[in-house]
């Protein structure tokens, strides 16, 4: 069953499944053209935003902290096919034929996810980091730190809030 805080914001255009495992924190907001499935266990915090045109897919797991953002254009995997021992990598066969990996995704409290960036499958996004703008996550990110690229490599140290949030 899904559970939605105070002030919660879904736009009418987003495009939620599974919704049944879906937890939102406090004065959190869904933008339109977001499409997400909430796999086997979503739960995002308070205070955080998913910006438009965000995919978050996959059927696995995602617990997103407080006061993150997901910024639009993003892609959060919590699945993916892989041709490991040579299988299909078409979404469409049995699964007999496919070899799936599922990972759960964890975007840590204050971390932010740039525009049109992607996240991968089992990775973990520490407090406070920050992914650039168009960057791949293919492994876990340090907390406080600045990542860009493709895959993503750290940049700098990100200065921690200096007010507590509500």
């Amino acid at each position: 069953m899904s559970t939605f805080g105070q002030g919660v914001i879904i736009y009418p255009l987003a495009k939620i499944v599974r919704d049944e495992h879906l937890q939102i924190g406090d004065f959190s907001t869904v933008d339109d053209f977001v499409y997400l499935d909430a796999g086997t266990s979503t739960r995002i915090g308070r205070y955080v935003h998913i910006g438009n045109h965000v995919s978050i897919f996959g059927g696995g797991e995602l617990e997103v902290g407080d006061y993150a953002v997901i910024a639009a254009g993003s892609r959060v995997l919590t699945a993916t096919d892989t041709d490991h021992e040579g299988a299909r990598m078409s979404t469409h066969l049995p699964d007999e034929y496919r070899h799936v990996v599922r990972a759960k995704v964890t975007i840590g409290r204050d971390a932010f996810v740039g525009a049109n960036s992607v996240v991968l499958p089992g990775v973990t996004l520490a407090e406070g980091c920050v992914v650039g703008a168009g960057s791949v996550v293919t492994g876990d990110l340090d907390a406080w730190t600045v990542y860009t690229g493709t895959p993503a490599r750290p940049l700098r140290a990100r200065t921690r809030p200096s007010r507590p949030g509500p």
